[in-house]
């Protein structure tokens, strides 16, 4: 912004004063990317470009990260969410020694320690609660409700923590003392990455790769940035504060290929952001296929600013990948325990811990030497073995049986059984949506085409798009809706048992929608004959029917289940309707705009969204 004065100059010099104090307040607290004019040797005003906003001083305030696991300041003491036996664990892996495991609520993700090393805060994502945990004396203080699918949790002071709510897109602001949720801040979809250094608060956003910045004393939301518009799998980030540079583990997808191949439908990633003007430098992405090997789902990582080293947990691949980031190259590839989902050095960086959240064991490596220290088990996993076999599958693009190259994984399109929201482009004949996985035990016949009459026809997508050996021992794959998978291979039959069990989360719209609204909604939904098709407690009649949607208007697709429609935008089998208003005015069998009104459209839009009531 420019201005010129024509009065005398003591009133410049005053003006000046007050519009530069102005920028600089207005740029730090809602971060608007602006110029100061700045008097010249001339007389002239020029602009002199300013940062986004004033990053705070790396040598007074410390970064914190959400994840797995977590360091006290002693350097010593550590805790560990173990999601697998809805515990956490307090450690010292230095040591080797187990203090004690407390129980907490169901899947526990993500742990904070307070800055003075007294009380662990824990985010139980299938409860929808917060645990305060008693370091010292291993036992929890309160548990707090909070959203739908709570995730990753912070602690920057003794007092106060941030958790961020996936299901219910907010990052929650929590009264440790009072055990009370005290502000709310809305985000977009699926936060979950948490990083904090002084008043900003970063959030990854899981499916879209996106970046949010929340300015905490105003709860603000003043930046949201993309990393591109084609990068998922974001729950993590770490911060170089001495540099400002943010180093983001993503999955580079590629829903656009047309001729759809194991090894061209995704990417593992490392995007950098430049925190001065959030701004994403595309020419310093670090490819980790081209730099270590084909690794699937980067998930965690630490960053060693003073030696510029970063680790990256890959988390379907079982392994670590080391990075020299002033040269760009590998320097170590080192194999670890199942699904390594959180990672972090100690104070001195001179051991790395990983968490290995199947095995329910920590991973130690020296950092001088890069080996392997020690396996410390942290906690015995209470899933039954067929239950454990089945998620290993899902999760693993490190078996050869499942993936080809360790490229892809089921949870690549389907992490914990939600939709990544993509609609691909490669799949012989049209493009298809990703449908979410919750339910499947009641709603075959699957795939948009109604293919396979049993959900052991995964066997196909493992030997085809995968690339996978397949479970089954034999050289092909039986022909869909022919000579059944099921009972051909005990894995087979534990990754089914699997899908099947996949647990929703609880429905976040329930408490928003006026009740009123949901029931007219009900009534347009019986007036529109819509149980014709989707009927019953399921809303599917398990047939395929033309909804005028395909190329030709007698093209038939399957009838999905309404149920979680609030996470499986966009819709139909094409995602041609990005929001549930759109199924409705897009030409076709559900056109109902002109019909009824849009009071009416708004009810069954609150009807739908509250489904399964």
């Amino acid at each position: 912004m420019k201005q010129r004065f024509t009065v005398s100059k003591f009133l410049y010099a005053s003006a000046l004063m007050a519009l530069t104090l102005l920028l600089v307040v207005g740029a730090a607290l809602f971060g608007k990317n602006t110029t100061l004019p700045v008097q010249a040797q001339t007389g002239r005003a020029t602009p002199t470009p300013l940062p986004l906003f004033a990053l705070p001083d790396a040598r007074s305030h410390r970064d914190y990260y959400s994840g797995s696991i977590a360091l006290a300041a002693d350097n010593l003491t550590m805790v560990a969410a173990n999601a697998l036996s809805d515990s956490v664990t307090i450690l010292v892996p230095s040591q080797s020694r187990v203090i004690d495991e407390v129980s907490v609520g169901d899947d526990p993700r993500s742990v904070a320690i307070t800055p003075d090393g007294t009380r662990a805060v824990v985010a139980n994502r299938g409860e929808g609660t917060v645990s305060i945990i008693d370091i010292h004396a291993a036992s929890v203080l309160a548990t707090i409700p909070v959203g739908v699918w709570p995730y990753g949790v912070v602690a920057g002071s003794d007092t106060v923590a941030y958790v961020s709510e996936q299901g219910s897109g907010e990052i929650a602001e929590i009264d440790l003392n009072a055990a009370a949720v005290t502000r709310r801040f809305p985000v977009p979809d699926m936060p979950s990455g948490l990083a904090l250094w002084g008043d900003f608060l970063y959030v990854t956003h899981f499916w879209t790769g996106e970046i949010s910045l929340v300015y905490i004393p105003t709860g603000a939301l003043v930046a949201r940035v993309g990393t591109g518009g084609t990068n998922s799998i974001s729950q993590a980030l770490a911060l170089d504060i001495t540099r400002g540079i943010a180093y983001l583990p993503q999955t580079h997808v590629n829903a656009e290929n047309p001729a759809l191949t194991y090894d061209g439908a995704v990417m593992p990633v490392i995007n950098l952001l430049d925190l001065r003007n959030l701004q994403v430098d595309r020419g310093a992405r670090l490819a980790l296929d081209q730099i270590d090997r084909p690794v699937n789902m980067p998930f965690a990582l630490a960053l060693d600013r003073f030696a510029q080293r970063l680790y990256v947990a890959n988390a379907g691949s079982d392994s670590i990948s080391v990075i020299d980031l002033t040269t760009g190259r590998l320097r170590a590839h080192v194999q670890v325990g199942t699904n390594p989902r959180g990672v972090l050095l100690n104070r001195d960086n001179t051991l790395l811990f990983v968490h290995n959240v199947f095995d329910g064991t920590l991973t130690t490596i020296q950092t001088s030497n890069l080996r392997v220290d020690d396996v410390l088990p942290i906690s015995a996993v209470t899933l039954t073995t067929d239950q454990l076999i089945g998620m290993r599958l899902f999760y693993s693009a490190r078996d050869p049986r499942m993936s080809r190259d360790e490229w892809l994984s089921c949870a690549t399109c389907h992490f914990d059984g939600m939709s990544d929201g993509r609609i691909w482009q490669g799949w012989p004949g049209e493009p298809f949506n990703t449908p979410h996985l919750f339910g499947l035990a009641d709603t075959a016949p699957y795939t948009w085409t109604d293919t396979w009459d049993e959900l052991a026809d995964v066997e196909i997508k493992i030997r085809g798009l995968m690339g996978g050996r397949g479970l089954i021992d034999a050289s092909t794959a039986n022909p869909p809706q022919e000579t059944p998978h099921t009972g051909l291979s005990v894995d087979l039959d534990a990754l089914v048992a699997y899908l099947e069990g996949l647990q929703p989360p609880a429905n976040p719209y329930r408490d928003r929608l006026d009740p009123a609204l949901v029931e007219r909604g009900e009534q347009v939904f019986a007036e529109q004959n819509c149980a014709e098709c989707h009927a019953g407690e399921l809303f599917t009649n398990g047939q395929p029917v033309a909804v005028g949607t395909g190329a030709t208007e007698d093209k038939i697709y399957d009838t999905p289940s309404l149920r979680w429609l609030w996470l499986s935008a966009p819709y139909f089998h094409d995602g041609r309707a990005p929001t549930l208003y759109d199924v409705f005015m897009l030409p076709g069998t559900h056109q109902l705009i002109g019909e009824v009104g849009m009071t009416d459209l708004d009810g069954l839009v609150a009807y739908l969204l509250s489904l399964p009531q």
